[in-house]
């Protein structure tokens, strides 16, 4: 991975953390990350649609017309529904964004795990950097054992910190990676 792919990741990461802290407290947050998702399917589906119907093919006959294929119409129109669902009926999909939350989280933790333990091996990397990721991983598993009805400001203001502390981690992992000094034969 580039370093300014790496770092642009670290910085949204956080970005992302600090405003689920900033807005934990407010009882709709989830509805509106419900929604924006919703807004994340409907434009998409819109620009395949019409780019679909502008784009021009070969009509058999040595002739360019402009047709979409079947595959690439039911799709956009099913992810605009989808999409428009979501915006008008954000409630129902409340729940399923909180352990979306959860599984982001001890995917992201057991990703830092076998990051750190697997592909940095010429690194040494030390024991504190393990404690991030294994509370990553714990506090997705509570997420998914507790019901999202009672703790929606919790489960916003616990995914906004962790967040915040795993890209606070990733960039202390890059610095001492980039360290020559800290490369196991050199570790004291």
């Amino acid at each position: 991975m580039r370093s300014s792919t790496s770092w642009l990741t670290i910085f949204l990461t956080a970005l992302v953390g600090i405003l689920m802290i900033v807005w934990h407290a407010r009882l709709d947050i989830l509805s509106w990350i419900v929604i924006a998702v919703g807004l994340m399917f409907i434009i998409p589906g819109i620009y395949n649609l019409i780019s679909g119907f502008m784009e021009k093919r070969d009509c058999g006959d040595g002739t360019q017309c402009r047709r979409a294929t079947g595959s690439s119409v039911v799709a956009s129109i099913g992810c605009i529904a989808f999409g428009v669902w979501m915006v008008v009926q954000p409630g129902f999909f409340v729940g399923l964004i909180a352990y979306l939350f959860a599984a982001v989280l001890i995917l992201y933790g057991i990703y830092e795990i076998v990051l750190m333990a697997w592909l940095s091996k010429p690194f040494a990397m030390p024991f504190g950097f393990y404690i991030i990721p294994v509370v990553l991983i714990g506090a997705g598993v509570v997420i998914l054992c507790t019901t999202v009805r009672t703790m929606n400001s919790v489960v916003v203001l616990l995914t906004g910190i962790l967040l915040v502390s795993a890209a606070l981690n990733w960039a202390l992992q890059r610095m001492l990676v980039t360290s020559p000094s800290r490369r196991r034969g050199n570790a004291a």
